[in-house]
């Protein structure tokens, strides 16, 4: 059945809860990019505006700025009816690529990744807005396959269509090279078909595939020498003359410092003498914004990081569970398999459990992609569970 474009009568159907938990997420991280950009403090700071010339107000305000637009995005992402996008699929699926192809030419390298397109003095990803757009086409991919079906996706011949769509964008994201990025497509694949019932013919086939893909890219990391075999390399053998050369490690074992100098209450913010008020943790308001949180919270702090996300990813995921149809429920399975893999992979390499890949940490990370994009897309789940039910004039 089509839907209007805009119904502007859906308000009360709004899951505040999650849009709740996100300013308090946001909130969260302004305090925690604050004070990983603050300029060291001495303790002698006597006046209000001493303690305020250490502080760079310029980034917390950008990303104050950042959230503001992303969360106008998200409301306006709410009122457009989610079967509407199933029309242009297509359309949004070659835009996609389009984009993907247009950076690796056209785009500006940053930490070692030609994924930019520069505005100015700031920087955009296609790749995190190719994320949303690529859930979509997914979702409606999926759900051709499954709607009415409940024997799911069982055969090879259902599953190729879907492979060349996903393993298009991974091999251009690939190409810049970003790993991290690359891998966070493979994961919302893997997770929608998951729940799409696939036989275990189709588990397997994919498994080969993806194994195959992994490998290979690896062997041609390893040949290169690249940063992203040196990462790699970092995580599972951390002695490597490769590594000690290049100082792979130095990012992920001065994280790991400044999450066990935090201990159980932390240091408290703006303290003098902190490791990230020093500078020795790297990317301290992005990659690494983790351990600068708990480094000043303590694991207290780090552990109602971690029960936010929860809340979160596990609000999402349950509503999927409603959702009216399958397009819907893909849809915000694929959002929210996102937003899991960036939490796990974020915190787990600032642990040093993971290897280092520059995945940001949703809703908490310093950057405008990230902050808007991830905004978009919980307004997309928002706009599916509003459309839950039939209403007058749907």
């Amino acid at each position: 059945m089509k839907g209007k474009l805009i119904n502007r009568n859906m308000w009360k159907y709004v899951d505040w809860f999650l849009v709740v938990i996100i300013v308090i997420l946001v909130g969260y991280s302004l305090l925690s990019i604050l004070n990983a950009t603050a300029s060291p403090f001495t303790g002698d700071e006597t006046t209000f505006a001493e303690f305020i010339a250490n502080l760079d107000l310029s980034t917390v305000g950008m990303q104050f700025i950042f959230f503001l637009i992303g969360l106008g995005c998200m409301f306006v992402v709410m009122l457009i009816d989610y079967h509407s996008l199933a029309h242009f699929t297509d359309w949004i699926y070659w835009i996609s690529i389009a984009l993907l192809v247009a950076v690796l030419f056209f785009g500006s390298t940053q930490n070692g990744t030609s994924g930019w397109f520069m505005i100015g003095n700031r920087g955009f990803q296609p790749g995190e807005l190719c994320k949303i757009l690529i859930i979509i086409v997914l979702a409606k991919t999926f759900a051709d396959k499954t709607e009415g079906n409940e024997d799911g996706i069982q055969t090879l011949g259902d599953l190729f269509p879907l492979l060349w769509r996903i393993l298009i964008p991974v091999v251009l994201i690939a190409a810049q090279p970003d790993l991290g990025t690359a891998t966070v497509y493979i994961v919302i694949f893997v997770v929608i078909l998951f729940m799409a019932k696939p036989s275990l013919k189709v588990v397997l086939c994919l498994l080969a595939i993806v194994g195959v893909i992994i490998a290979a890219y690896l062997i041609y990391s390893a040949q290169e020498n690249n940063y992203v075999w040196r990462r790699v390399l970092a995580f599972f053998n951390p002695e490597a003359e490769v590594v000690q050369e290049a100082d792979a490690t130095m990012q992920m074992d001065q994280a790991k410092m400044a999450i066990g100098s935090g201990q159980f209450f932390g240091k408290g913010l703006f303290t003098p003498g902190a490791l990230s008020q020093l500078g020795y943790v790297p990317e301290s308001q992005n990659d690494f914004i983790f351990a600068v949180t708990v480094e000043a919270f303590g694991f207290l702090g780090g552990i109602i990081l971690i029960i936010l996300y929860f809340l979160l990813i596990g609000r999402t995921f349950m509503l999927s569970l409603r959702a009216r149809d399958d397009f819907g429920a893909y849809i915000i399975i694929g959002v929210a398999a996102m937003i899991l893999f960036h939490v796990v992979e974020n915190i787990g390499m600032n642990v040093g459990i993971l290897p280092v890949t520059g995945i940001p940490l949703p809703f908490f990370s310093a950057g405008g992609s990230s902050m808007v994009m991830n905004c978009i897309a919980m307004g997309m789940v928002i706009s599916v569970d509003m459309r839950r039910q039939r209403w007058q004039g749907q």
